[in-house]
């Protein structure tokens, strides 16, 4: 397992509230956190305990100095964190992106960096049998404030062979 990873905060967000979070450092052998990242997530001091052991994993490489973001990428006005994810990624060769914004990944496209956001780390767990069911997790995501094209999660869900039931 050489998977390498640069992640964004929604996805760090997104998999500790559903209890999963443990699933970035089980899937890849290495796992990059901008400080813009570390920042974002010490901003709600209640969750600072539980980020400082995640930070201490020995598969976590926490960055200590901001990233030098490139015209290029700064161009695109995406947040601090999203900006030294791809800034890194497009940096050091080899990394893959952990992002869910939109606009954040179509930047990390134009630099031909391999983007997968939080579901796409569920279907990927499923894939590699890291769990038995992605479509309760993406539940989970859901009701932790996932933003989300139902249309989209059909779709990837199809890929697991796996449906969704919503009620709106």
């Amino acid at each position: 397992m050489n998977r390498r990873w640069v992640v964004n905060t929604s996805p760090l967000i997104l998999l500790n509230k559903i209890g999963y979070l443990h699933l970035l450092t089980d899937l890849c052998a290495e796992l990059v956190i901008p400080k813009g990242v570390i920042e974002e997530l010490f901003f709600h001091k209640e969750e600072q305990v539980r980020w400082e052991l995640f930070l201490s994993s020995k598969k976590v490489i926490s960055l200590k100095d901001y990233f030098q973001i490139p015209s290029g990428i700064a161009g695109w006005d995406l947040g601090k964190g999203e900006s030294e994810v791809i800034a890194f990624a497009v940096k050091h060769s080899g990394y893959n992106v952990i992002l869910d914004d939109l606009q954040a990944r179509k930047c990390a496209h134009t630099f031909n960096i391999s983007v997968m956001g939080t579901v796409g780390i569920i279907l990927f767990a499923k894939k590699k049998k890291y769990i038995a069911e992605a479509s309760p997790l993406i539940k989970l995501l859901i009701e932790s404030g996932l933003r989300f094209d139902i249309r989209w999660i059909t779709k990837a869900l199809a890929l697991v062979n796996e449906r969704l039931e919503i009620k709106r």
